[in-house]
């Protein structure tokens, strides 16, 4: 199991924020800056818990993404330390940059390896990203334990 977790604020810019540049009539795509830039720091941090040889078979990858408590926010909400955060960026659209990024770094051979997808985003006190990699077993289960947690 690989589990660790990121101090960054989690991006914003998701892999659905592309330009549109028109080339010789045809259009092509380009990432904006912003996502750029937030893949580039991705890479950076994750770098450092990149096994040494990709995880092979089914895989387990469990995401939880915490922002920063907004300034609208009431004392009695931070009060709880972490709540459920419903505003965008959706989850899929975050989990699909984190996931290139580990498949780029060779976490997985591929992203179709993914047979368990866990995520989830909050607003809270430790703000960051806790990451979980693990394979699955014969009988589907993750080898390590499920109470482990990336925090």
């Amino acid at each position: 199991m690989i589990a660790f977790r990121l101090p960054i604020t989690p991006p914003k810019a998701t892999s659905q924020t592309k330009r549109l540049v028109m080339v010789g009539g045809k259009p092509r795509f380009f990432a904006k800056k912003e996502y750029q830039s937030a893949e580039n720091d991705l890479t950076l941090l994750c770098s450092a818990h990149a096994p040494p040889e990709p995880l092979t078979g089914p895989i387990m990858l469990s995401v939880e993404f915490v922002f920063p408590w907004r300034k609208s926010e009431s004392k009695r909400r931070i009060a709880l330390g972490c709540v459920p955060n419903d505003c965008q960026p959706d989850c899929d659209n975050l989990v699909k940059l984190i996931g290139d990024v580990l498949t780029k770094l060779r976490f997985y051979g591929d992203d179709g390896q993914v047979a368990d997808l866990r995520v989830t985003k909050s607003w809270g006190d430790h703000v960051g990203i806790g990451v979980m990699v693990d394979q699955i077993n014969a009988i589907g289960e993750a080898r390590a334990s499920q109470d482990s947690n990336p925090q």
